[in-house]
């Protein structure tokens, strides 16, 4: 028979791993590093909250600008640490690489949530985004069916407290709200989620004026044509470009609901976008049936 003091110490076993079970497991990543400033903030953070269950897996050295690439060859994964201390495991490959180990190898059953960032340099604007390692390590969790979280900062003298802050708290709110889950499902019963694409400036004046949900926007837009010559029936056209600036940052702005993330961040707002995680048209899928009767012979 087992004693009182057995029984005991058992029931406090089995509370404790009822609770580990019952927590919102979050997988970590970046395409900085294992050992940049971003992530180790952003992991303190997500680990002050004891409803979490924190893995980190991130890419062993900078990787910024390698998008979603893949790695066929083989690589090496090695224990590490974070710059805080927080316990790592490094990848010697791509972001989007670490998604896929975590998912496929390292992490059962798979994260509930993936959050990659804090990487430092803001990902907005489609052509930017699209270069991105920390939304495409973000956006391949999309793909596996796992919601995801990319975040990115603004340059200069870069505090990330106030967006780890931010993120910490909108995972919170994920784990407690299963609707808010619900919004990041996909609507054609495809088995994909969206992901949400976060970007906070660093204000060197003024302060951060809110956070705004906005398209993304575009860097650079093409206004018109010149004709430069038409001579022997050749028309020669030159475009007239509309530029925009990914870097320009004021938070003394007076403007207000910016219409895409480059002019939130371009006058001091932090910005939140949807992504879907491929170029599928999510919802609309079954609208588009009659294609498939339509003849080719």
């Amino acid at each position: 028979m087992l004693r009182r003091s057995t029984l005991v110490a058992l029931f406090s076993l089995v509370l404790a791993v009822s609770a580990s079970a019952q927590n919102f497991r979050v997988m970590v990543t970046n395409d900085d590093g294992v050992g940049a400033a971003g992530i180790s903030m952003l992991v303190d953070a997500l680990a002050a909250n004891p409803n979490l269950d924190i893995t980190v897996i991130a890419p062993l050295t900078n990787q910024s600008g390698s998008g979603d690439n893949i790695t066929t060859a083989p690589f090496d994964v090695t224990a590490a640490t974070t710059a805080g201390g927080f316990p790592a495991t490094a990848v010697d490959a791509f972001p989007a690489d670490t998604v896929l180990l975590a998912v496929r190898e390292l992490m059962s059953p798979p994260p509930d949530l993936v959050v990659s960032g804090i990487n430092q340099g803001q990902n907005i604007t489609r052509e930017i985004s699209e270069l991105s390692g920390t939304v495409g390590a973000a956006l391949t969790a999309g793909r596996l069916g796992i919601p995801a979280i990319a975040v990115s900062q603004g340059l200069v003298a870069i505090d990330y407290s106030a967006t780890a802050t931010y993120v910490a708290n909108l995972v919170e709110d994920l784990r407690r709200k299963k609707g808010l889950r619900k919004k990041l499902e996909s609507k054609s019963g495809r088995d994909q989620r969206i992901v949400l694409n976060v970007n906070f400036p660093t204000c060197t004046s003024g302060s951060i004026r809110g956070v705004e949900l906005v398209p993304l926007g575009e860097l650079s837009t093409i206004a018109s044509y010149d004709l430069l010559m038409d001579v022997g029936g050749v028309q020669t056209y030159e475009a007239v470009a509309s530029s925009g600036n990914a870097f320009a940052v004021d938070c003394t702005s007076l403007l207000e609901k910016p219409g895409s993330d480059l002019e939130a961040m371009n006058n001091g707002f932090a910005s939140v976008t949807p992504l879907n995680p491929d170029l599928t048209v999510d919802s609309k899928l079954k609208r588009f049936r009659f294609v498939e009767k339509i003849d080719f012979q």
